[in-house]
């Protein structure tokens, strides 16, 4: 006989991993090395916890999953091996072989490393594992229709929390960050997080996710109905369903972006939201007038009413009066390609721009930079160009799998992941030119697992069964 506590053991683990999702952006977005180390240690017990169910029978892996879900994977793992043979002492003659610039600068006896910081490089490794973890939990763990709308919700509630914590602080005048006194970012939302850029991404993030569930919601019913009372049915039934909860929480999420101030967050937000609505209305092969009014509510009801009571006019006047010469972060575009030349090949080690850009910057630049304020050139210097091709390829893979789902499904559910995952990575694109979203781990664990998503999209059947059985081919 079946023991019963089996699904409750599994089930218990994906609302764990649920709260660790709402957990990861609180503690200054985990990027602190103790927030990191907890994060990691957190879903590494989750990834363990869901092994032990898996060989003792008690947790199920769909065929059809196993099939796709293998090479993303390789990817993800590839690209930790990577970052470990940095770390790796290697004989002097190969480092000076692979990296002449990282052999010079070294300049000592005995064996050497690819990584110019081989302790930020273990620590990157850590967080590196922590993300492809996180990626696998999410395609284990969601493998229902009704998980993968609570994931939604998650994001849309965290996302949420987010937006109401930093709007408050604000306002309010408290300048409260994580149980502390915010140091950074005061006069403008920043939640949770040090760094406003860093807020605006996650909550686009959010946002995609919350778009998706709208998508989701869409009636599939003809359109071309013109009859008057049928329609004014149909604007009751929205009004009084949980659509229009799900509406104020988005439009409490795109107050807080503008109250950021981020000029590249506002942007990239409206311009991966028309993207993604584009390319759906193209790869779903037909044109949907509801889908059409939905992105155009978020644009004229958000930013043209209530934004503005808010400050959308400062945040304009920001946008309006930016220069790009001007900018800490082009002024240091000369010395980060000349960074990037010396170690296109095989990096400089992950995690390593810290220590080693300040030997670039010279005197003209003051100040101290932890990071690249380009997520591009970041990853090419660090990983060199195996590790940021082996990025590439994970996210081409992504978005072909959420254009596969919008062209081979038929739920709307799954055309609303589709569409999250395809704003997802609308926006990481743009928003990764200027800034480093994608170093910070609550960021980058958010990130992987709504691409995660275009996988569960793509292999869940239109009706699920229950948790614990295996189902053959998605259709």
């Amino acid at each position: 006989m079946a023991d019963p506590k089996v699904p409750v053991l599994e089930k218990s683990l994906f609302y764990l991993f649920l709260a660790l999702l709402f957990w990861a952006p609180l503690p200054f977005a985990s990027a602190r090395i103790w927030s990191a180390g907890l994060l990691a240690a957190m879903v590494a017990a989750l990834l363990l916890c869901w092994l032990l169910l898996y060989s003792a029978g008690a947790a199920k892996v769909r065929p059809a999953l196993w099939r796709r879900m293998y090479l993303p994977l390789l990817l993800l793992v590839l690209l930790q091996c990577w970052v470990a043979v940095q770390c790796l002492p290697l004989p002097p003659v190969l480092v000076e072989w692979f990296s002449p610039t990282a052999f010079q600068w070294h300049a000592r006896p005995g064996w050497l490393t690819l990584s110019l910081d081989p302790a930020y490089t273990r620590q990157y490794l850590l967080l590196g594992a922590t993300y492809t973890a996180g990626f696998f939990l999410t395609l284990v763990l969601v493998n229902s229709r009704d998980r993968l709308t609570q994931l939604l919700w998650l994001l849309v509630l965290s996302g949420s929390f987010q937006a109401v914590y930093g709007t408050l602080m604000l306002l309010s005048g408290l300048e409260w960050g994580f149980f502390v006194e915010k140091y950074v970012g005061r006069g403008v939302a920043t939640g949770t997080f040090v760094n406003r850029n860093h807020l605006a991404g996650y909550l686009v993030m959010c946002l995609a996710a919350g778009t998706g569930l709208l998508f989701a919601q869409l009636s599939s019913r003809a359109e071309s109905s013109t009859r008057g009372r049928e329609r004014m049915r149909r604007w009751l039934r929205l009004l009084l369903s949980s659509r229009l909860r799900l509406r104020v929480l988005l439009a409490l999420m795109v107050i807080a972006l503008v109250l950021t101030r981020s000029r590249m967050g506002n942007a990239a937000f409206f311009i991966s939201l028309f993207c993604a609505g584009a390319v759906a209305q193209y790869a779903g092969q037909y044109f949907s007038r509801r889908l059409a009014l939905l992105l155009l509510s978020l644009v004229v009801v958000d930013m043209a009413i209530l934004s503005r009571w808010f400050g959308f006019d400062r945040l304009m006047d920001r946008l309006a009066s930016t220069q790009a010469q001007t900018e800490a972060r082009t002024a240091n575009l000369p010395q980060l390609l000349e960074y990037v030349r010396d170690f296109w090949f095989t990096g400089s080690g992950g995690g390593s721009f810290y220590s080693v850009f300040p030997r670039y910057q010279g005197t003209e630049l003051k100040a101290a930079y932890l990071h690249a304020h380009n997520d591009y050139l970041q990853f090419i210097g660090e990983l060199g160009l195996p590790g940021a091709l082996l990025l590439a390829a994970f996210v081409v893979l992504a978005l072909r799998m959420a254009l596969a789902v919008l062209r081979g499904r038929q739920s709307r559910l799954f055309h609303g992941v589709a569409f999250a995952v395809l704003m997802t990575i609308a926006w990481a694109l743009l928003h990764s030119s200027v800034d480093f979203n994608l170093q910070i781990p609550a960021n980058a664990l958010t990130f992987v697992v709504l691409l995660a998503l275009a996988w569960v999209a793509r292999v869940l059947p239109a009706k699920t069964a229950a948790p614990r059985a295996v189902a053959g081919r998605a259709s």
